[in-house]
């Protein structure tokens, strides 16, 4: 909808007062309005996709072939080590870890009592 507004050449104020009256009380929030304006600064730079563009510097994947092979090593090494223990030793975070233990390993709690 944005892009259409911005494609008709209207501005963001004007393109936020023709949202209002067309969703009358369905109108968008403040915070949604300063988002469509920096949506319109973008289009008229000449911005085309509305898709995220790629970041750099995020980590691609840390559940590589390395990292559940070392925490399989390690848990079947040693049963009673706690996630934080792997998680601390493999320098990954705790969630991270559980994921790896959990779902690319398939392991779960087993009660031994």
């Amino acid at each position: 909808m944005i892009k259409y507004l911005n494609l008709k050449g209207l501005s963001g104020a004007e393109s936020s007062g023709e949202l209002k009256s067309v969703l009358g009380d369905n109108a968008l929030s403040d915070a949604t309005i300063i988002f469509i304006y920096r949506w319109i600064a973008e289009f008229q730079r000449g911005r085309k996709s509305t898709e995220d563009e790629h970041r750099s510097g995020r980590p691609v994947d840390v559940c590589t072939d390395e990292n559940v092979r070392h925490a399989n090593d390690m848990s079947t090494t040693d049963r009673r080590l706690t996630v934080g223990y792997i998680a601390a030793c493999l320098k990954l975070s705790y969630g991270i870890t559980n994921h790896v233990i959990a779902k690319a390993l398939g392991y779960n709690k087993v009660c031994a009592r």
